[in-house]
């Protein structure tokens, strides 16, 4: 539709520089991008934030975000996109504002509004709502299985059967239907990865993470499970190497895992480490 719009315009320019005069198709090419600047405002500051955002200037990027959100003009996918940078950052007030008005409104795409229905849910999981956001998480998954909500609906299984042991075979299920549907997905490998170790299972998991790891990950989460894989197997020396490069990861307001819970299972890889070599 755009292209046949351009093609009218240049159309119309021509004409009026070849039956009119020159001026007259040179006023119209001027309006026609005045228009179009206008129109296209809030994409336009959308796409400037995020190549800032994504450059690391994140502040800087999230002020455009804002302006191309108080247009009132953003589409339903950079509305939902623009949810989750807050969530990155930890603006989460502000994140459930932008989710809360969307999903209300219920004019947007169906794959848009399930996209904001998963992104509240991981909101949820991250204000503590972990109930709120497991049963928001099912919902989402049901009307649209994905990649993204396998992965997300695993995370929220995981920390369900920590509070209610009864939902472990129902848990171990789906993360084992996640893993058959995308096992090359670093979060739904993860999620598998995580199940062995918390059953014990450490051959199977370290065999999850040896595979994921073979790539650079870019979250600290895969790296401080595998840690904590080799370390109960007592590879220390091994442990702590994976534990290092999960603090050289950047944490953000949707990753799993707190630096803290690096650092204390540093603490105590480097001790027993250290405990081993002295014998």
């Amino acid at each position: 539709m755009n292209l046949l719009i351009i093609i009218a315009v240049v159309a119309a320019v021509i004409a009026l520089n070849h039956f009119v005069a020159p001026w007259a198709g040179f006023a119209a090419a001027v309006l026609f991008i005045a228009a179009f600047v206008i129109v296209k405002k809030a994409d336009i500051l959308m796409l400037r934030g995020n190549g800032l955002y994504n450059k690391g200037e994140r502040e800087k990027g999230l002020a455009l975000m804002e302006k191309a959100y108080g247009t009132g003009k953003l589409n339903g996918a950079m509305t939902v996109y623009y949810s989750y940078c807050l969530i990155r950052e930890e603006k989460n007030d502000k994140a459930l504002e932008v989710l809360d008005k969307y999903i209300e409104a219920g004019k947007g795409a169906k794959d848009d509004l399930n996209r904001a229905m998963h992104n509240k849910a991981i909101l949820l999981w991250k204000s503590g709502e972990l109930d709120q956001a497991f049963e928001l998480m099912k919902e989402a998954h049901s009307q649209r299985p994905a990649t993204d909500t396998y992965g997300t609906l695993g995370l929220l299984y995981l920390d369900k059967v920590k509070a209610d042991p009864s939902l472990a075979d129902e848990a171990g299920e789906f993360l084992k239907e996640a893993y058959d549907y995308n096992a090359d997905d670093r979060t739904i490998a993860d999620n598998m990865g995580a199940w062995h170790l918390e059953n014990g299972e450490l051959d199977q998991a370290a065999q999850v993470y040896s595979t994921l790891l073979k790539t650079s990950q870019p979250s600290p989460t895969p790296y401080y499970r595998y840690g904590l894989v080799l370390e109960k197997k007592g590879n220390y020396e091994d442990a702590e190497d994976m534990l290092n490069k999960a603090l050289r990861c950047s944490f953000t307001g949707v990753t799993a895992i707190r630096r803290q819970d690096v650092t204390e299972a540093l603490e105590r890889v480097e001790n027993e480490y250290e405990r081993t070599v002295s014998e």
